[in-house]
């Protein structure tokens, strides 16, 4: 049986950190709007359960963002120690 082509280590690195890159975004913009909405509802409607939900998922997705945001740069850190142009000293 002849299975797929592996990708080589480098091209695994690249795909990694796209795939996370991709889902910072989305944990960022969810923070972000989750940060509005619960302004909002502080200043308008002060339901604290609305409140506490808000600040719930910003907190969640900020986390996220931070933790992925670390992982990513990890990814090309490592990518540039490999096979990157510079020559770290």
């Amino acid at each position: 049986m002849d299975k797929g082509k592996v990708l080589n280590e480098g091209r695994q690195l690249k795909r990694l950190n796209a795939e996370t890159r991709r889902q910072l975004h989305m944990h960022k913009w969810f923070a972000i709007v989750a940060a509005l909405d619960c302004m909002l509802v502080i200043f308008y409607d002060q339901d604290m359960r609305n409140i506490v939900f808000s600040a719930g998922v910003c907190v969640v997705c900020t986390y996220l963002w931070l933790k992925g945001r670390k992982r990513s740069r990890s990814y090309r850190r490592e990518w540039d120690e490999k096979f990157g142009t510079k020559k770290h000293l």
